[in-house]
């Protein structure tokens, strides 16, 4: 028979509410989007109309300049780089006029008075080489083309590179302009003219953010809607910003109320959507967790019982006459049985923990005699599995409160967690000692180690590693740790781990040396 699934009817009322909200939210913050595209669209059009006013008016400024320059210039009189002082043009400092091929641009023959100005123009060339060319060809067709290029060798100083040609000679022409002046002076009147009653245009140094002219007199607004660099002059930008609140601005104001409202529904129900998911997320790895602990438990016990129920049988058929034989298959009944036993009384702890129901028994006991009495119980297992033990007690150590019998389960399951996740190095160090107020028990092994990003976990209830060697080292339920922590958190002490994966580990119980609360 079909499982029959069961909707929720909250979940159904939910979806009804953030379905239709969200959809209207989206639609009035995509309407908002769209108003504002289109104010952007109208503002960088009247903008890009009247940067090309201003850029086209700079253009016009310079090749007049150019005219009445070469009206008293005979090229046929530079056959080498020749550097002119315009004295009649404050905006311009001098001229600069270098016969070249059509070809090359000769600039081994370059050369002016200033050698640094000199060796910076000619990387300035030889880096624009393709607009350079790019000049020659418009030149050829009859038609004088400028670009601009900035300067660092001084503050503000600009060149205006462009061709001519003269019977078959051609001419590279570098007019070394003052852009702040020029920009102050001669482009100044029409950015008021263009700017009006309606806008705010300024023109800034893009690397330094300098304000170099405002059609607000030298003020200018911490912000523009749009900028673009000045054809001629690369390193200065033209910003545009309308005057008075924006149509975005009213766009904005009008959609605030509702689409606040709105985002507010939305956060609520994010909120409880991921509540919700959290709660869901959770439940499942519960369920995952214990249908693993289920399997591992079964697989645990399976083994053992196995192992029994096999040397047992073969024990009561009389199967074997060696007399050695029949003590190991003893041997290894009893090791089962063990084994069975502790993973019966980790399950059977647990759920006392679970319940509520543990009672712990306190009373006074020295730690170190816990220490020797589990080395001793462990002796035989130690010597039969190859391993090393030392025991460093301090022999300062007073009698605490506590369950022994607690602690001495607690100090076992490390003994074992330490036998079991140790590889080639056999060796367990089990150490007593004082720190700050507290006591504690230290063992340490050189096993296997745990990853840094699975230590905080370690102590969570049914919780195993699924990565790397310590998942397919050994098997478990995943409560010993859990049961050791809890145990320990009431006597008001604490657990403390250090691993390196590969190195080994080392655990740490600590228990306060006063009065505990018996809880």
């Amino acid at each position: 028979m079909a499982k029959r699934i069961i909707i929720k009817p909250w979940l159904i009322v939910g979806l009804l509410l953030v379905i239709p909200t969200s959809l209207f939210t989206a639609i009035e913050l995509l309407k908002l989007n769209d108003q504002e595209e289109v104010i952007e669209s109208i503002y960088t059009k009247q903008l890009e109309s009247v940067l090309f006013s201003i850029n086209q008016y700079t253009d016009d400024i310079t090749n007049n300049w150019i005219d009445v320059f070469y009206k008293d210039i005979n090229l046929k009189d530079y056959t080498g780089t020749s550097e002119i002082v315009l004295k009649d043009n404050k905006h311009v400092k001098s001229l600069i006029v270098h016969p070249i091929d059509s070809a090359s641009l000769n600039l081994g023959a370059f050369s002016i008075a200033n050698d640094t100005l000199k060796q910076e123009i000619t990387e300035q060339l030889l880096a624009h080489t393709k607009e350079i060319d790019q000049l020659k060809r418009y030149i050829k067709s009859g038609y004088r083309k400028v670009i601009g290029i900035d300067l660092e060798y001084q503050k503000h100083l600009s060149m205006l590179v462009f061709i001519t040609e003269l019977e078959q000679s051609t001419y590279l022409n570098i007019l070394l302009l003052d852009a702040r002046y020029f920009i102050s002076n001669a482009l100044s009147p029409r950015i008021q003219m263009a700017a009006g009653n309606d806008l705010v245009i300024v023109v800034r140094h893009i690397k330094t953010n300098e304000l170099i002219a405002s059609s607000l007199l030298n003020e200018a607004p911490d912000e523009v809607i749009k900028e673009q660099a000045i054809w001629l002059l690369p390193d200065y930008s033209l910003g545009i910003l309308p005057v008075g609140i924006s149509i975005s601005e009213l766009a904005n104001k009008r959609a605030t109320q509702n689409i606040g409202l709105l985002i507010l529904v939305d956060i609520m129900l994010i909120v409880g959507a991921w509540l919700f998911y959290r709660n869901v997320k959770r439940e499942l790895h519960l369920a995952k967790v214990k249908s693993d602990f289920v399997s591992n438990v079964s697989h645990e016990i399976r083994t053992p019982l196995a192992l029994i129920s096999m040397y047992a049988e073969t024990l009561q058929l009389g199967r074997l006459k060696d007399e050695s034989k029949r003590h190991k298959y003893y041997d290894i009944i009893y090791k089962e049985t063990q084994r069975l036993s502790g993973i019966v009384n980790n399950i059977l702890n647990f759920s006392r923990i679970e319940s509520g129901r543990q009672k712990l028994h306190f009373a006074q006991f020295e730690i170190n005699e816990v220490v020797n009495e589990v080395v001793n119980n462990y002796e035989y297992h130690f010597t039969k599995k190859g391993f090393d033990v030392a025991i460093e007690t301090d022999e300062s150590l007073v009698s605490i409160e506590g369950d022994r019998q607690a602690i001495t389960e607690s100090l076992i399951n490390l003994v074992d967690n330490a036998i079991k996740y140790s590889a080639d190095i056999k060796e367990i160090t089990i150490t007593t000692g004082l720190k700050g107020i507290y006591q504690f028990i230290e063992v340490s092994d050189k096993g296997i180690g745990i990853p840094v990003k699975e230590q905080k976990h370690i102590f969570e209830k049914f919780y195993r590693v699924t990565k790397g060697a310590l998942a397919h080292h050994a098997k478990g339920s995943g409560l010993g740790l859990s049961i050791v922590n809890h145990i320990i958190e009431s006597h008001n002490g604490k657990m403390e781990v250090e691993s390196t994966e590969g190195s080994g580990s080392s655990f740490r119980i600590l228990l306060p040396t006063n009065k505990v609360n018996k809880r």
